[in-house]
């Protein structure tokens, strides 16, 4: 079954904040998909717990402005860049 949100295309912000989201993988690939997509929060969701999700997703999406309601800045994406 294909993921609704894959088709949301032109979509720039999306908070899916307390999703028991466990997956990194699926989460990382479903992001990708959204071409437009400035605005992330995935705060409270098992995925997003461990810093690396976050340096990946960073790395990954280099159009992301704001993760879990905070600027991303220059030095994190250096750090991201570094870490992988």
């Amino acid at each position: 079954m294909a993921d609704p949100i894959k088709s949301l295309k032109g979509l720039k912000q999306l908070g899916l904040f307390y999703n028991k989201l466990n997956s990194p993988t699926h989460v990382l690939k479903l992001l990708e998909s959204l071409p437009k997509l400035k605005e992330v929060s995935l705060d409270g969701n098992p995925c997003a717990k461990e810093q690396e999700f976050c340096y990946e997703l960073i790395l990954r999406m280099p159009n992301i402005k704001m993760l879990n309601e905070e600027a991303v800045k220059d030095l994190e994406h250096d750090v991201a860049t570094q870490y992988f």
